[in-house]
């Protein structure tokens, strides 16, 4: 059998370099050359009638709504059919004043809104300023579908106030997140029902070499209108590349996302020796300076495992313990980091529960009782039995204080099981993640490169031995994008990175016997050897089924 699958642990752009050194000139659509559907979306907008909403996904930020604006300004054309330029307004914030104007009363001035302003053009807003004040989509919606409203007055007790109505030729955009777009859907269930089209800014794409000189004109672009420093040359951007496939988890994508890319770009500038241009090894110091910044938990993290105020064994064998590898995010803290977790089985004769602790406490979610269960099934199918084990099980996360989520535990989880049924010490020089199916199929996990770099920097402290590594889904492969310390002990293979695509191969790596064979000595074997052992003592069962069947076999 073999044992795991090798891949490529970083990116490769071998197949860009050309590219990345052509030359190119930039203009005013280039920032928008890599989002064709948005800007179909934006066209086609612009030009239909009867529909005046649309809904973009992107990030609930300025930058995302100045950057639909600034397409609507080169490309739309007044609806109102004037030789003026459609307008197109922007609103962070909005009252019901701002919206539809004024009237005041003692004065007898009206005060025109911002949607007097958009008319014949766009408004473009966020979903917050609807959900922050709901009574006022009734009007905006009426509208928006061609109606007349009513505009408020400065003094609605005043006897002589005089009625003035609002119509508007307007075409509101709403730019925000998925989640506040969903708020409004549920508030408002017709807007998807032929009232508003959709579109989405895309976050990544895949690299080629169209995309990459796409790229360095949207990246030059940003570089114009922050003023940040140059670019050295095209290779230049290769780091930036490398570190934002690891954003986007995607060996084969470029990261788009706007904020992102600026704030990169300006700690870039900040990094620059030369001061007059970003080279690649600014890049490189500008990672390494804001990861210093960021890594104050999980280097106290690491700390507790050296002091030895959390055990994590990194060598020798323990029956039922495991390494798993789990990711941490703390709230108010800007990055997502990786932690081994010791994850123990301990069985006893008794009526075949296993029992999860997290989830017994409340400390466990719905995903990880999902994978639990889903491990026992995968284990009774393949002893094939319709009775259950003569065991109790009790499955833990040692020394996890918060609660367990997600399933990608369960591979761990489902072996360190297999380890306490056959009484098989584990291989603790490796930590392993991914999930199972019920057919032992191991499945991908997210945060993968977080998870090896934990383990990594641990051993690492503790002296690389070449023994130890870690035991991951093949088909996480794709979304390696390591650090150049773990690529370097991986070449040198002083660690080592196994990806498999089944349990079976999990257990092998970790106990040294197969699954199941049936010439050899296996773990199931193992545990039909230990099951065996129960049933031929049955004075050694101490549980309410196992006494009232010792009664019956004795009668």
């Amino acid at each position: 059998m073999q044992l795991d699958t090798p891949f490529l642990i970083t990116p490769q752009y071998d197949h860009i370099q050309d590219s990345l050194n052509e030359p190119y000139l930039i203009d005013a659509q280039s920032p928008y050359s890599l989002q064709p559907r948005l800007t179909k979306a934006l066209e086609r907008f612009s030009h239909i009638n009867g529909v005046n909403i649309l809904q973009i996904n992107a990030l609930d930020n300025h930058v995302y709504r100045d950057y639909i604006a600034r397409w609507l300004m080169i490309n739309a054309s007044n609806r109102l059919m004037t030789s003026d330029a459609a307008p197109v307004i922007i609103a962070e914030s909005a009252s019901e004043t701002d919206l539809f104007g004024v009237y005041h009363n003692k004065s007898d001035v009206l005060e025109t809104g911002l949607l007097q302003k958009a008319d014949g053009g766009f408004l473009i807003i966020s979903a917050s300023i609807l959900l922050a004040t709901p009574a006022l989509w009734p009007r905006l919606k009426s509208l928006l579908q061609g109606h007349t409203v009513a505009i408020p007055t400065s003094d609605s007790k005043s006897p002589t106030q005089k009625k003035h109505h609002l119509t508007a030729d307007v075409k509101l955009i709403i730019v925000s997140d998925r989640a506040l777009l969903g708020e409004i859907e549920q508030l408002e269930p017709d807007l998807l029902a032929g009232m508003s089209m959709f579109s989405e800014y895309e976050f990544d794409t895949k690299i080629s070499s169209d995309s990459i000189i796409a790229y360095r004109k949207l990246i030059e672009s940003i570089i114009v209108k922050h003023n940040h420093l140059p670019l050295e040359n095209g290779v230049a951007l290769l780091p930036l590349l490398k570190l934002g496939a690891r954003e986007c988890e995607d060996q084969t994508r470029i990261n788009l996302c706007l904020l992102w890319l600026n704030s990169t770009l300006a700690h870039a500038s900040l990094s620059s020796v030369s001061k007059t241009h970003i080279c690649a090894g600014d890049f490189t110091q500008s990672f390494d300076d804001k990861y210093y910044l960021e890594s104050y938990l999980p280097s106290r993290a690491l700390d507790d495992i050296l002091e030895q105020n959390i055990f994590i064994e990194t060598d020798g064998e323990k029956v039922g313990q495991i390494n798993g590898l789990t990711v941490v995010s703390v709230p108010g803290h800007p990055i997502s980091y990786g932690e081994p977790s010791r994850i123990s089985c301990v069985v006893h004769v008794g009526d075949g529960e296993l029992s999860d602790v997290e989830r017994k406490v409340e400390l466990g979610g719905d995903l990880h009782a999902k994978g639990m269960l889903i491990m026992q099934a995968y284990i009774l199918s393949q002893l094939n039995t319709h009775e259950p084990l003569p065991f109790t099980a009790s499955m833990v996360f040692e020394q996890s204080y918060c609660e367990v989520d997600g399933d990608s535990a369960s591979l761990a989880e489902l072996c360190a099981f297999l380890s306490a049924l056959a009484i098989k010490p584990i291989n603790q020089s490796f930590a392993i993640t991914g999930s199972v199916d019920q057919f032992g199929m191991v499945q991908p996990i997210g945060g993968v490169n977080e998870k090896i770099e934990a383990f990594f920097q641990l051993c690492e402290k503790r002296g690389l031995t070449g023994e130890q590594g870690v035991i991951i889904p093949e088909t996480n492969g794709i979304n390696l994008v390591l650090s150049d310390d773990v690529i370097r002990a991986v070449e040198d293979k002083q660690f080592i990175i196994h990806g498999i695509s089944h349990v079976e191969q999990a257990i092998e790596l970790l106990t040294g016997l197969p699954l199941q064979s049936e010439e050899h000595e296996s773990i199931f074997s193992l545990i039909a050897q230990h099951i065996e052992d129960v049933d031929n003592n049955p004075s050694q069962c101490s549980a309410l089924l196992c006494r009232i069947k010792n009664w019956f076999n004795q009668r």
